[in-house]
């Protein structure tokens, strides 16, 4: 009985002694240091840093070193504010927090009443100097302006340096997972990298992506070459850190239309010479997104949609049976050195009597197979069979 109190009491404080653990994410953070107009470091100051879409905001205190920290921001546009009795307030809007992007902003007070205030304004983005990731950064402007024509977000990592694509460059479609894997970063291997949405892994067995998510429904996708943070495990090549769009309190959205006419098509070269018609195909895709407030400043949600329909013939050179051969009549088969290919009776085979160990057969009478002894199903499947155009 002392031995299963001790052992319940254990249990409970390993329960009570948990705490949270990352593993991949996708926020990114904000520190910095209070200092006065001496330099000299500014404990206590009210540090607010608000999201300026949704107005959502976080607050904390500089430490006894004049500093402020704060951990796991998603990816947006802040403003910063800086307060405490004796200063004027401190505000610095357009602050563009990235995927796993970890800035450094010093804050310097000015003596004055807090009903003063001091905005910065600066178009020169802040550098990142927190760790020594490579690769590049991919805004929701840049996914919506750069041309995509298969609307593969996962292709627009060919913008990052030593990005290259070893895959056929046709199959890069929002469907095609496999060709979307084929991405080499850094010289890293193919079908080696991680995908992320959110911080969520959705790499498959096969080192796919197990879907690719609508390019209207993400807000930045970072490509993350080498030297990434060890977080970013379960990868030989690179790491593709993409982010949900979560909504605002302004309304948004779009719809899309593509069709691809057929009229406007040429005929291919085997059709034209064989004098063929051109082949008629379709191609629809469509789309759309929205988002905006259940409740300002609360609440918000993102939705998208995209789908597509298509219909394709494809012109092949194959080699079929000849209607001869159809028939079971292969008196006129020739190999390519004008030889009769003889067509034996697999119910004839017996021992060579003159090779131990050997087996022979007896062709078929004018080398073609009796009609009792073709196979229906044989025949039926080759039904499916055209007709040869031309000898070869």
């Amino acid at each position: 009985m002392r031995r299963y109190r001790c052992f319940v009491f254990c249990a409970l404080v390993l329960l009570a002694s948990t705490t949270q653990i990352q593993g991949q994410s996708y926020q990114g953070g904000l520190r910095g240091a209070v200092t006065d107009p001496a330099g000299a470091v500014v404990p206590g100051a009210e540090v607010t840093l608000v999201n300026e879409q949704t107005n959502v905001g976080r607050t904390t205190l500089s430490n006894e070193s004049g500093e402020y920290v704060f951990s796991f921001v998603p990816p947006g546009t802040y403003k910063l504010k800086v307060t405490l009795a004796g200063f004027k307030t401190y505000e610095r809007p357009g602050i563009n927090i990235g995927t796993q992007q970890f800035i450094t902003l010093d804050v310097r007070l000015e003596v004055g009443a807090v009903s003063e205030q001091i905005t910065v304004s600066a178009s020169v983005p802040l550098i990142e100097t927190s760790n020594a990731n490579t690769g590049g950064l991919l805004s929701e402007g840049s996914l919506k302006d750069l041309p995509n024509t298969g609307r593969n977000p996962f292709m627009m990592a060919l913008t990052i340096p030593n990005v290259l694509h070893t895959g056929d460059p046709f199959y890069v479609r929002m469907q095609d997972q496999t060709n979307s894997s084929l991405l080499s970063l850094g010289g890293g291997p193919i079908r080696g990298n991680n995908y992320l949405i959110d911080g969520v892994p959705i790499t498959d067995l096969r080192n796919r992506a197990i879907f690719i998510p609508n390019i209207d429904a993400l807000s930045e996708i970072k490509i993350q070459v080498n030297t990434y943070d060890a977080e970013m495990g379960r990868t030989g090549g690179g790491v593709i850190n993409t982010t949900l769009k979560s909504g605002g309190n302004d309304w948004h959205g779009h719809v899309h239309l593509q069709q691809r006419p057929s009229a406007w098509a040429a005929n291919n070269f085997f059709s034209n010479r064989d004098g063929e018609p051109k082949s008629e195909f379709f191609y629809w895709l469509w789309g759309g997104s929205a988002g905006g407030p259940i409740k300002k400043d609360k609440t918000f949600f993102w939705a998208s949609n995209e789908g597509y329909h298509t219909g394709t013939v494809w012109t092949r050179v194959l080699t079929v049976p000849t209607l001869l051969q159809r028939a079971g009549d292969f008196s006129q088969t020739f190999d390519s050195q004008g030889n009769l290919v003889t067509i034996y009776d697999p119910l004839s085979t017996k021992a060579d009597p003159n090779n131990p160990g050997k087996f022979i057969r007896t062709p078929f009478a004018g080398n073609k197979i009796p009609a009792l002894r073709m196979n229906p199903t044989g025949m039926a499947l080759m039904a499916f069979f055209p007709d040869p155009k031309r000898p070869g």
